[in-house]
């Protein structure tokens, strides 16, 4: 094991120690009043591991959405410092307000001109064309095309500085796919106006998909509503993307978002109420067909902070449905198969009726209105409202999961939760809340190590193929606590990071004896640390004994509450 790894884990051991002490152990009693700690730093776990892209494997893998197994027939600069255009392969000519056309081919063409809002590029050209954009530009960059050219286009930002006085920054007319690329190497700005006489609803508005890719870093900026938006999906598939909004949603997107790889920073800070800033938002629409509305996550960095809900799936049918039939309805699932992905909310939860209309404030880690499917990843969450949620099904098959809620549940289903794998901690609130709440649905684990502190769970489900686990009540905030068996082998350690009512832990190792006891205020060492979850090779010395329990029953209850 590396030094650094063994002296962080020295110190977590040291910390609980002095912080923790000989408490509670199991029992039914009132909370203490202690306050939480940090266990954010009770982690040695590598994450870089779970940002390597499995975008290739996903379902959602599409080669016509690689820019490069494109070919473009020509490629267009313009450089706005200079005030300048031209094919790439020829000379440039001013950009002025009388319509110039910059290729023509029989009775196509690619026009550009100076209006009132900006520079506007026509093409009507039955070409790929890649346009090269760079320099300084005031007002916004508009790009049209005929509705019956079937072919994709390319943005290329080579130290692009856009700022929209009217309007958007980049206004993308066209229906088709849009190649959003950052040169490598470059620093490119977005801006829009947060009043405006052109109404596209963000800096960066987009009629057809978009899918982003280079080397670069392209920052945007939202002051009207969104950051991105797009009338189709959204795919990323590397370079570095910032995203900040002040009123509205940082990314929004109607069929979709794909996020492949590369490096995504959020910033959503809007607060108008019952329309707080949201990080990514899919809405899902009856009229673009069924299946769609949906978030896929196959690698890369995500870092989100956002005042409501941080990622959503959105499409309700309660809410949002027009029509009689479901054989149009959205899908809006959410399937995390790898990735880095660090979320905090920061809204206060609220729900009320004015006027006979609801209002409400809902700052969830992760929303899948239908499905929520974690197959891997590092997932990191700081909510004020459920850390994860789903309309029906929710699923964990891998990786690494840390939920906390500060007012409601660290995991939330309305429908099953499973478990089949992965490192699951999940810190839910206190009652009426809690660490798993699947209102009467079945609560199965199967696989994976597990714990769970709140103030109440869902009763898990027993039956054959589920692994054994122990619901218990409280112990004392920073107390160490571990499951040995009567040979002395240390099964499970945990470090408790703040008051609760209930825990409920699960792991393998439980099935390792008939006759295990629980202990608390004891010192634990591991190979590996998850937010206070020890993982490897465990062991564990001192503490108080608590009660011995039966290590085969695939249901221990010795404490905690149910819902």
């Amino acid at each position: 094991m590396e030094a650094g790894k063994l002296f962080r884990l020295f110190c977590a051991f040291m910390i609980a120690l002095s912080i923790g002490g000989c408490g509670g152990s199991g029992g039914s009693g009132s909370t203490p009043s202690s306050d939480a700690i940090d266990v954010s730093s009770f982690s040695t776990i590598d994450d870089s591991l779970y940002a390597i892209s499995v975008a290739d494997t996903a379902d959602t893998y599409d080669a016509a959405d690689l820019v490069e197994n494109t070919t473009f027939d020509y490629f267009i600069d313009i450089n706005f410092t200079e005030n300048t255009a031209g094919l790439s392969s020829g000379p440039a000519q001013d950009i002025s307000e009388t319509e110039n056309t910059l290729l023509a081919v029989g009775s196509q063409s690619v026009t550009i001109a100076k209006t009132d809002y900006g520079i506007t590029v026509r093409s009507s050209m039955d070409a790929v064309i890649g346009y090269n954009l760079s320099g300084a530009l005031t007002g916004t960059f508009t790009l049209s095309s005929s509705s019956n050219i079937p072919y994709p286009y390319q943005i290329r930002l080579n130290e692009a500085t856009i700022s929209g006085t009217a309007g958007p920054a980049l206004d993308l007319e066209s229906s088709q796919k849009a190649y959003i690329v950052t040169a490598s190497g470059t620093t490119n700005r977005l801006t829009d106006s947060s009043t405006r006489s052109m109404t596209m609803k963000a800096a960066l508005y987009g009629k057809g998909p978009m899918v982003f890719s280079g080397d670069g870093t392209l920052f945007v900026s939202g002051d009207y509503k969104h950051g991105i938006y797009s009338d189709d999906y959204i795919r990323v598939c590397r370079g570095m993307l910032d995203v900040a909004v002040s009123t509205k949603d940082a990314i929004r997107s109607v069929n979709g978002f794909i996020f492949d790889d590369g490096d995504l920073t959020i910033t959503a800070t809007g607060t108008k109420v019952d329309d707080e800033s949201k990080g990514i938002k899919v809405e899902g629409s009856e009229e673009t067909g069924p299946g769609k509305g949906y978030i896929v996550i196959n690698g890369g960095y995500i870092d989100i902070t956002s005042v409501g809900k941080a990622i959503t799936a959105g499409w309700d049918i309660d809410e949002d449905a027009e029509t009689v039939t479901t054989s149009d309805d959205p899908f809006p699932y959410v399937v995390i198969n790898n990735g880095v992905i660090s979320i905090t909310t920061t809204g206060s939860p609220y729900e009320y009726v004015s006027e006979g209309k609801t209002i409400s404030c809902s700052p969830e880690g992760i929303e899948g209105k239908t499905d929520l499917t974690i197959n891997s990843g590092y997932i990191q969450i700081n909510s004020t409202d459920d850390s994860l949620n789903s309309g029906e099904e929710l699923s964990i098959n891998g990786g690494y999961v840390y939920c906390q809620s500060s007012k409601n549940d660290a995991v939330d289903s309305n429908g099953r939760i499973t478990i089949r794998g992965g490192v699951i901690v999940a810190i839910g609130s206190s009652k009426p809340e809690g660490s798993f709440d699947c209102d009467q649905s079945d609560f199965i684990i199967t696989g994976g190590t597990v714990v769970g502190i709140g103030g109440t769970i869902s009763q898990p489900t027993v039956s054959p193929n589920v692994q054994n686990m122990v619901v218990l009540g409280w112990i004392t905030t920073g107390t160490t606590m571990a499951i040995k068996t009567s040979s002395g082998e240390t099964l499970f350690i945990f470090t408790i990071p703040q008051p609760y009512e209930t825990m409920i832990l699960s792991s393998p190792n439980l099935a390792a004896g008939s006759n295990l006891t629980l202990y608390s205020g004891g010192k634990g060492s591991s190979d590996d640390m998850f937010y206070g979850l020890y993982l490897g090779s465990l062991a564990y010395s001192g503490g108080s004994t608590g009660p011995t329990f039966n290590g085969l029953s695939k249901l221990t209850k010795l404490g905690g509450t149910y819902f």
